[in-house]
């Protein structure tokens, strides 16, 4: 770019006064409120590991290529690494962000269960990971649902009861090996719906199915997503907690100024102005607001029942937002620091203690590493995916109409 136009200079300062301006007013409210800066209680020597996951992503001429992978690090190392194709027409970003994060819920979960974890830090939200299910998601699932109540219901307790049968499986090859290096997306295997056939009473669903591309591939997907919820329950299992280092929640500032005149103010992120309120080392409590409220498809909802998926059914109460279920807190690790975002089903002095072992500076040190270790490098993508390109082509040259890559004169 070019050097600094002073107009673009006077753009963001206009824009930073207009916003100093209310923070006196908005401060005053979050304090009479009752909101209130906290200190840490003692650090506790725990075991904790951290969780983190990348993804890199390669747009062919017929075809998408991408490798997710995913960490754990603490007194050891953890890694799962996957490469995934899908075809270009379906919710592509989606479906990937999916699957990395499907990579990372398992990651943490299974890293509980091998390594007596006392805490798994996951990067990110939980509130994110529950959001609205996809949109691409309702009609489909609707239609299916509509069509064959009991076959569809039976489907999705028979590919719940699958993912349970292949999850000593992956347990067994990270405790001998500490990596997985295979694909693990059941919804993706040839022969998923042959395999779901002794679950299933009505085969005809199953041959139905099986006989409509278009048909299939939106089953897919719709398992897909099945999985990803079955990875959140297996995490939930443990103690957990969610940090986050980008957010803009504004929770606190719409409950204290709703219904006052300060409400035309509001259109400003909590940090702010919880930063005027203290620049000590410490917390802030806060309860997210009932605003949003979405629930699981219908179908998941009657398969889960009083079996499946219990800890993601407890996050979808009947009434009210799933976000309720969640207790988030602002953290800041040391004076004058970095405002993160904490959540955790029970934020309790034993997890903030635990937390604060393995803390240092201003972030988290296991979660900085696997920041680091679960990068995928372009250039190392790139290589790897060439010579996976070159290995098929060598094979037929046919595969060369699909493995195109368009921006490769450009570079």
């Amino acid at each position: 770019m070019a050097r600094i136009s002073q107009s673009h200079l006077n753009d963001v300062k206009r824009y930073l006064d207009s916003q100093l301006e209310r923070i006196s007013g908005l401060k005053r409210l979050v304090v009479e409120a009752g909101y209130k800066w906290e200190d840490f209680p003692p650090e506790r020597k725990a075991n904790v590991f951290a969780i983190d996951g990348s993804r890199m992503v390669k747009r062919l001429s017929g075809a998408i290529i991408y490798a997710v992978s995913s960490v754990a690090v603490g007194e050891d190392i953890l890694q799962w690494h996957e490469i995934g194709l899908v075809s270009p027409y379906k919710h592509v970003d989606e479906r990937i962000r999916l699957h990395m994060e499907m990579l990372e819920n398992r990651m943490g979960a299974l890293t509980f269960e091998l390594k007596n974890a006392d805490l798994i830090l996951m990067d990110g939200t939980l509130s994110g990971s529950i959001a609205r299910p996809p949109a691409y998601l309702e009609s489909a699932t609707r239609h299916f649902y509509e069509e064959d109540k009991i076959g569809t219901v039976n489907l999705v307790k028979g590919f719940l009861e699958l993912l349970d049968s292949e999850w000593d499986k992956w347990k067994r090859a990270l405790d001998e090996e500490g990596v997985i290096n295979y694909s693990t997306v059941m919804a993706r295997r040839e022969e998923v719906f042959e395999l779901l056939k002794p679950y299933v009473v009505e085969e005809e669903l199953v041959e139905k199915i099986e006989s409509d591309p278009n048909y299939r591939e939106d089953f897919i997907i719709f398992l897909e997503y099945l999985e990803y919820l079955h990875s959140i329950d297996k995490l939930l299992q443990g103690k957990v907690a969610f940090v986050a280092k980008t957010f803009y929640t504004d929770d606190i500032i719409k409950q204290v100024t709703e219904g006052k005149k300060e409400s035309k103010h509001a259109l400003m992120p909590d940090v702010p102005i919880i930063d005027s309120i203290s620049k000590k080392r410490g917390y802030m409590r806060f309860r997210y607001r009932e605003t949003r409220k979405w629930s699981l498809p219908e179908v998941i909802k009657k398969a889960a029942g009083n079996k499946y998926l219990q800890r993601v059914m407890f996050l979808f109460p009947e009434e009210g937002n799933p976000v309720q279920s969640i207790q988030p807190a602002y953290v800041r690790f040391i004076d004058n620091g970095v405002i993160y975002l904490l959540e955790a089903i029970e934020l309790d002095d034993e997890l903030l203690s635990a937390i604060l072992s393995v803390s240092e500076d201003e972030y988290i040190i296991p979660l900085e590493y696997a920041h680091h270790t679960v990068v995928i490098k372009k250039q190392e993508f790139d290589t790897y995916v060439d010579a996976i390109l070159n290995a098929l082509i060598g094979e037929d040259k046919r595969y060369l109409a699909f493995l195109r890559y368009g921006r490769e004169p450009l570079e």
